[in-house]
């Protein structure tokens, strides 16, 4: 495979990576599953894992303005 089709890809999938694991640092909870288990999802199927955390993971943030 060429070198110029894959360097693009790689840099998309680290940023997309990055984002999704800084979101899970800053977070105070998560649903379903503890937040390490969430970074192992999406870090081992990715676009997916990252998907599935965002829409059925991620605790929005309006449930914890109350505390």
């Amino acid at each position: 495979m060429n070198i110029k089709i894959l360097i693009p890809i790689i840099i998309v999938l680290v940023g997309y990576l990055g984002f999704l694991l800084s979101d899970l640092v800053r977070i105070p909870s998560t649903k379903i599953f503890p937040k390490w288990a969430w970074g192992i999802i999406c870090c081992l199927a990715i676009p997916v894992g990252g998907i599935a955390y965002y829409f059925c993971g991620r605790d929005s943030e309006e449930d914890h303005d109350d505390e």
